[in-house]
């Protein structure tokens, strides 16, 4: 663990050392698990609707063709699991201790992760309703992480070890293509396989991170002086900024990256292999990494807030020059990837940080897993709101106007940003 503590950059007596290398460890597994488990149901359904790894014309040839219900709610199921996570574990992280809340949160995705990967063979209407169940329980699980390792990573009181903890989801998204480019070399042709271990896997990450936990030493919980609802109100402008550009951010964010296979097939066309949905989608993902680890080396120099606003501005043009050229030109498919690309590049670098890393900077400590898990409980409600609306858009008017709507949604997460997270008044709240 010493390695790790280097890392991150630690400075203290060997023994506190050590546990700030288990913290950071277990932060980083944490993140790693969320971004993970809630990208895999993407792919995982998009292995369902093959035969013999390739896209089918008609849907009921494919080998668990999904009820209209799963259609249409399945991938959204995970976002509302996660609200209830966030605004249950938030408040507990504060109660009880940030550790033993954040056993409880990887103890839910191990659970919902090995359900998905033990489902019926048969596809009936057991199977769907055990995998959303399953989905649900990893919903939790992943909320309530949201709050608690964000906590756990800023008990030293620094937005850089909070960015540096959040870097791991970057890889944690990439990761469930990857998988699936190795089954489908280790297995062609084994729907059932492919599609339950790239499910089941989602519980590694999830049980390291729990491992690393129980080597933690517990912090006493530091519970608010008076009223919750009165030290909130306080806050409250802080916390309608935080809050409400994290649910603009993740309508775009999670309405764009969970439908990543959709996308695609829009670009490249529905005739494209499995294995080449993959590929393209480990291509446009791998932009994540660069932009997060940029995000995290420029966050001390310019600040969450600057990185906020900035960012949601620039994801607003991505999305704009998307729909301009989907629009006048559906046919050039290599434009299309590398906007795509610039869209995956724009989306992890700024608010995809600074989101995560406000509520924690912004919030007494007292309050800062509470104050983080309102936020992020904000955050994937929009998730929730963008996981509906991007299929309901995209059937009515089309991926132009799905882009359009995103830029839209990016603009007003800028101007929210910028109005309620505004230095000059925020300086005379929070001292």
């Amino acid at each position: 663990m010493a390695a790790i503590s280097t890392w991150y950059g630690s400075t203290e007596p060997a023994a506190k050392a050590e546990q700030s290398g288990w913290r950071a460890f277990a932060s980083g597994c944490s993140n790693f698990s969320i971004q993970y488990n809630y990208q895999c149901a993407s792919i995982a359904m998009a292995v369902m609707s093959t035969h013999n790894d390739l896209y089918v014309k008609n849907p009921l040839e494919a080998d668990y063709p999904p009820p209209p219900w799963v259609h249409r709610w399945l991938l959204a199921l995970v976002f509302g699991g996660s609200m209830a996570g966030m605004l249950c574990f938030g408040y507990l992280g504060d109660l009880l201790g940030h550790r033993q809340a954040l056993l409880g949160t990887k103890g839910l995705v191990v659970l919902g992760a090995l359900l998905c990967a033990t489902l019926p063979e048969d596809a009936g209407d057991e199977f769907w309703h055990r995998l959303a169940a399953g989905r649900f329980l990893v919903g939790i699980g992943l909320g309530g992480a949201y709050p608690l390792s964000a906590a756990c990573a800023g008990a030293s009181g620094t937005s850089s070890d909070v960015g540096q903890a959040f870097f791991w989801q970057t890889p944690g998204g990439v990761a469930p293509y990857l998988v699936m480019l190795l089954l489908l070399v280790l297995l062609p042709g084994s729907t059932s396989s492919q599609f339950r271990l790239v499910l089941g896997l989602g519980a590694l990450p999830a049980f390291l991170a729990l491992s690393a936990s129980w080597k933690e030493e517990s912090a006493p919980p530091v519970r608010a002086a008076g009223n919750l609802s009165e030290a909130l109100h306080s806050h409250r402008r802080t916390l309608i900024g935080t809050a409400g550009t994290w649910f603009l951010f993740d309508v775009a964010a999670y309405g764009t990256v969970i439908f990543t296979p959709r996308i695609l097939g829009h670009v490249f066309g529905e005739s494209q292999s499995l294995t080449s949905m993959a590929l393209h989608s480990v291509l446009m993902l791998s932009f994540a990494i660069p932009a997060t680890f940029l995000a995290v080396a420029v966050l001390p120099r310019v600040g969450a807030r600057t990185l906020n606003a900035l960012g949601l501005a620039i994801i607003s043009v991505c999305f704009a020059l998307f729909a301009a050229v989907a629009a006048a030109c559906p046919d050039a498919h290599k434009v299309l990837f590398a906007l795509c690309c610039a869209l995956c590049f724009g989306l992890n670098f700024g608010p995809s940080v600074a989101t995560f890393v406000l509520p924690v900077e912004l919030a007494p400590s007292e309050l800062r897993s509470t104050f983080h898990g309102l936020s992020a409980a904000a955050g994937k409600s929009g998730a929730l709101v963008g996981a509906l609306l991007f299929p309901l858009l995209d059937e009515t008017y089309g991926v132009p106007a799905v882009m359009a709507t995103q830029a839209l949604v990016c603009a007003s997460g800028a101007l929210l940003s910028h109005v309620c997270l505004g230095e000059s008044w925020l300086q005379g709240e929070t001292q």
